[in-house]
């Protein structure tokens, strides 16, 4: 047996998602809208043992912690997520190898590298103006990406470890989103980007 992830695939699988496996582990800032089956760890039938995942959540009062999947690169926020969004481009499904992304946007001057920065590694799409793919040189966790030309930073909110007290406020891209995916919510559905862009909500440029 293989294991795809989905959001890795050009053309539609023919099936769609069967439930929810480790919705008892769900981020706090996702909220599981449609009505699949939903279980707390592994779907009935794998008896595979939970193992117990370190806790890395922050201990400074109004710090956000952030890290990667092995936990070599750790990360502290200080200053608030202005905005959150689903972005459904092609990009960001590749990326993130799932149906789409949640970025925060918040200051680069609140973002600190507590440990491990020099093992970020970023790979810039070339036919793109700006995107860049930030994640871990060990593991591969995605990260984020602080540019000297930007007062902003995206966020990938699932590297966060701490509730950042925030959620997705609509649907960006969403003519490009996965065949195999149905937007059940009802945040807004934006067929292309955000009327504001970071840039403008930052006053930059």
């Amino acid at each position: 047996m293989v294991e795809i992830p989905a959001g890795c695939l050009d053309d539609d699988p023919g099936i769609r998602p069967m439930r929810h496996i480790f919705a008892a582990s769900r981020a706090p800032w996702y909220d599981i809208s449609d009505n699949l089956p939903r279980v707390d760890a592994y779907p009935p039938g794998n008896d595979s043992p939970v193992i117990d995942w370190p806790d890395r959540r922050s201990k400074k009062p109004g710090i956000l912690h952030g890290s990667c999947l092995c936990g070599a690169v750790e990360y502290e926020v200080s200053t608030p997520i202005r905005v959150t969004r689903n972005c459904h481009c092609s990009r960001c499904r590749k990326a993130r190898a799932a149906a789409h992304t949640t970025n925060g946007f918040t200051e680069t001057a609140g973002l600190t590298f507590t440990r491990g920065d020099e093992l970020v590694r970023n790979y810039k799409v070339p036919d793109a103006r700006t995107f860049t793919h930030s994640f871990c040189g060990k593991c591969g966790g995605a990260l984020l990406n602080p540019r000297s030309d930007r007062s902003f930073v995206a966020i990938p909110l699932g590297s966060l470890d701490d509730d950042p007290g925030v959620k997705a406020v609509d649907h960006i891209f969403t003519d490009y989103k996965a065949v195999w995916f149905d937007i059940s919510d009802d945040l807004p559905q934006l067929p292309e980007g955000p009327d504001q862009s970071p840039a403008a909500l930052f006053k930059d440029g």
